[in-house]
């Protein structure tokens, strides 16, 4: 099932712009038919779809949503009303997209920023500071700078946050830990 807290996904979801077309493999298998060639979608996270996306001016939305880094906008359907045309979100506006365990959180949770905790072979551990001064410690397997911003997982495994994809313009730097 796409959702793990048992909700319907979006009638779109899956569907759409946001996917990529298919490679040469794919236009083989259907010939020169003249059908819609086969779209994969490109998964960036352990998510079900389930993000909350922050403007760099503050505003907030929560919703589900299918993101690439490598397009200009994501689509995101609002969650209370899962079933609407999706909205088209630019990527240059937001502050980050964090993809999340729950929509509810732990709002009384301070999530530890212990460096001493264990993380995944391969990988760096960062320290995200965004231009309205919060500051998040997570891990990173590579710093893209051809992409519009930051994917990085916090390294706090109770943490809502499952990964976090950080917007290059409003960030004040990223520090190798």
């Amino acid at each position: 099932p796409p959702f793990l807290t048992g909700a319907s996904p979006p009638a779109w979801y899956g569907r759409g712009s946001m996917a990529v077309q298919g490679d040469r493999a794919d236009q083989r298998a259907h010939g020169d038919r003249e059908t819609p060639t086969q779209r994969r979608r490109l998964w960036v996270s352990r998510s079900p779809g389930r993000v909350v996306v922050r403007y760099a001016d503050g505003r907030l939305l929560k919703g589900y949503a299918d993101f690439d880094p490598d397009q200009p906008c994501l689509r995101l359907a609002p969650l209370g009303e899962p079933d609407a045309h999706p909205l088209e979100v630019p990527v240059k506006e937001l502050k980050a997209v964090f993809f999340v365990r729950t929509f509810e959180g732990n709002p009384g949770y301070d999530e530890s920023t212990d460096l001493y905790q264990p993380r995944p072979a391969g990988t760096r551990k960062v320290s995200v500071r965004f231009r309205d001064g919060e500051e998040l410690v997570g891990y990173t397997r590579q710093l893209d700078r051809h992409r519009a911003g930051l994917f990085f997982t916090p390294l706090d495994s109770r943490s809502n946050n499952l990964r976090v994809f950080a917007v290059f313009d409003a960030l004040w730097g990223v520090q190798r830990l």
